[in-house]
């Protein structure tokens, strides 16, 4: 490590896992002096941990955790003024910008990864929902009954918050779920649609390695807009194992779009939306892109990465 890092461990996160890793990662830690390791106690932690760290003059900071941290954790460093680069140790359920940025599913490869010196810049979208906040992602946003599913979610513990329980809850609130009428504005052209959902990605992967935009790439200077239309419950849970294949984009009923710089979705304020997995509120929702606003650690070779 030619800097030594700050490691913040969600110990919730796996179920667990990240708190099990605990005593590993100062194993590792052991011999890098200046180096932190933080294990947080609530949600708000990694956002204030890592903006300290960057105020601190830290180069790394390392998120121990799932998509949840990884974005708050992204948020601290995104307000700093300096340049911070981030390492990701997916230990979480979905890991969904993990797969997009091609992370390696062992741990010890992981961790040789996430404070390696192989680094790309990747793009950030900064999202203002229907209460004015404002909150950045890297792997997907939602809006529809897949923003639903993830409020339900946020309640689960245990098993329930696993894939399991996931698809569980999908099943249940598929059953309760009625489509909603929306109007789309993308980089200045506006189109109504009636729609199941709506998912802004940044990355091929959300929900837990669901494909919804699988040709989209992080450093790409664009994001995709997945368009799932009018289509029934029965045509839904048809739809579901292609979703992980990502052969849903072939139905007629999804459609697939360009964002270059930004999309506004404007619906009933009851229509719930999704950050990386996370409520975020209601409708409106304004999304914008942030070409290559943040530097990651990646494989060598992932995503036309530099040493």
């Amino acid at each position: 490590m030619p800097h030594p890092p700050v490691i913040i461990v969600n110990p919730s996160a796996g179920a667990g896992r990240g708190g099990r890793l605990v005593p590993w990662l100062g194993q590792q830690l052991a011999a890098t002096p200046g180096a932190e390791l933080h294990v947080t106690n609530d949600a708000r932690e990694p956002e204030a941990l890592a903006a300290s760290a960057a105020e601190r003059g830290f180069e790394r900071v390392v998120a121990v955790g799932g998509d949840g941290t990884v974005q708050a954790v992204i948020n601290g460093l995104l307000g700093a003024a300096r340049n911070v680069e981030l390492g990701v140790l997916p230990v979480g359920t979905g890991n969904d910008l993990a797969r997009s940025l091609e992370l390696p599913a062992s741990t010890d490869d992981a961790w040789r990864v996430a404070i390696g010196p192989t680094t790309r810049r990747i793009d950030v979208a900064r999202a203002r929902n229907g209460d004015g906040r404002e909150r950045h992602f890297a792997s997907a946003g939602g809006i529809g009954f897949d923003a639903q599913v993830a409020a339900a979610m946020a309640t689960r513990r245990g098993w329930q918050a696993g894939r399991a329980g996931y698809l569980l809850t999908t099943l249940t609130e598929l059953r309760r779920f009625e489509n909603r009428r929306i109007t789309m504005t993308i980089d200045g052209e506006k189109r109504e649609h009636q729609v199941l959902l709506v998912a802004i990605a940044n990355g091929a992967y959300y929900g837990g390695g669901m494909r919804i935009a699988p040709d989209a790439q992080p450093d790409d200077g664009h994001l995709d807009l997945c368009v799932v239309g009018d289509i029934s419950r029965l045509t839904a849970i048809r739809e579901l194992p292609n979703l992980y294949r990502g052969t849903h984009i072939r139905n007629r009923a999804v459609s697939m779009h360009v964002v270059a710089r930004s999309v506004l979705v404007e619906g009933d304020a009851a229509t719930r939306v999704h950050l990386d997995g996370e409520p975020f509120g209601g409708l409106p929702l304004e999304v914008f892109l942030e070409p290559a606003a943040l530097s990651v650690a990646v494989p060598a070779g992932a995503l036309g990465s530099t040493g």
